[in-house]
């Protein structure tokens, strides 16, 4: 097997920079885009994320922000024709995601002498030649572990991560009479949409416990395994609402310089201790991303 290097994920990456570029107007679906760049689309919107330094939904709304500038400033259009090509429905709606990234509303930028902000990646709206991961510093620690497949019981959660509670409380009040619960048993959180992309009545998400025992399904609880093999093991301290920050500091800095290609299987979470006894700034997650 070939080593993945820096070089050739920045050149995938760039593959879906310079598609988002040529295809700015079109409805971008995240799968196609994660088979241009060739990363599984359990993987995709981390990896962009983390080498891109901002979400695709924000990429792709900055660049459109940007053309948008551009036609203010050399096209004689109205405000309301430059609203509608950059995908907004309304010339308010437009004017104040134009104010937030210029700092300026599309009527006074018209005039001003003003060039767009600079982008955490180097790639605006017409030029993807300036492209550049992040700087993230070092990168966080990393052990490689190899386990042993789980068979695991879980709740789908449909709907906004802050939601997944009804799941747990499900799970936990099913598993309990049956003897599931204890001491050692893990509990694991399988994240599979991304909330700056999918809308927030779609993100699925699954909260499951390990088992030590044939269980079978039933209900609404489902029983499935998770794959053995090669994991990347990072421990996260703190708020689960900062997890995502812990992803891209793995998927910017350790992963491009791992020498190690992602495995086409999701990530998972163990979660170390409960919310219920632990403040916030003391949790402990363990993240674990699968590789080839």
């Amino acid at each position: 097997m070939r080593t993945a290097t820096a070089a050739d994920y920045q050149e995938r990456i760039l593959r879906a920079l310079l598609h988002i570029q040529a295809h700015l107007d079109d409805a971008l679906d995240l799968d196609d885009l994660a088979r241009v760049a060739c990363f599984s689309p359990y993987h995709f919107h981390r990896v962009f994320r983390g080498l891109v330094g901002e979400p695709v939904q924000e990429h792709v709304r900055r660049l459109r922000l940007e053309r948008a500038a551009h036609s203010l400033k050399l096209q004689n259009r109205t405000v309301t024709d430059v609203a509608f090509d950059a995908g907004y429905e309304s010339h308010e709606a437009f004017t104040r995601a134009f104010h937030a990234m210029f700092g300026v509303p599309p009527s006074q930028f018209r005039a001003a002498r003003q060039d767009a902000p600079d982008s955490p990646s180097g790639v605006h709206f017409d030029d993807a030649s300036g492209y550049h991961p992040p700087d993230y510093g070092d990168p966080p620690p990393v052990e490689i572990k190899t386990l042993q497949p789980q068979r695991i019981a879980f709740v789908r959660h449909v709907g906004p991560y802050e939601g997944v509670h009804a799941a747990w409380g499900r799970l936990c009040g099913w598993a309990g009479p049956r003897g599931l619960l204890g001491p050692s048993t893990r509990f694991i959180g399988i994240s599979y949409d991304d909330p700056q992309i999918t809308p927030p009545d779609k993100l699925r998400y699954d909260a499951a416990i390990a088992l030590n025992r044939p269980v079978q399904p039933e209900g609404e609880i489902g029983v499935t395994e998770i794959a053995g093999g090669e994991y990347a093991v990072i421990s996260h301290r703190g708020p689960y609402e900062n997890l995502s920050r812990t992803y891209q500091l793995v998927f910017g800095a350790w992963l491009p310089k791992s020498g190690r290609d992602l495995r086409d299987a999701p990530c998972f979470e163990v979660y170390l201790n409960s919310p219920q006894f632990t403040r916030p700034e003391d949790l402990l997650t363990a993240i674990h991303v699968p590789l080839k």
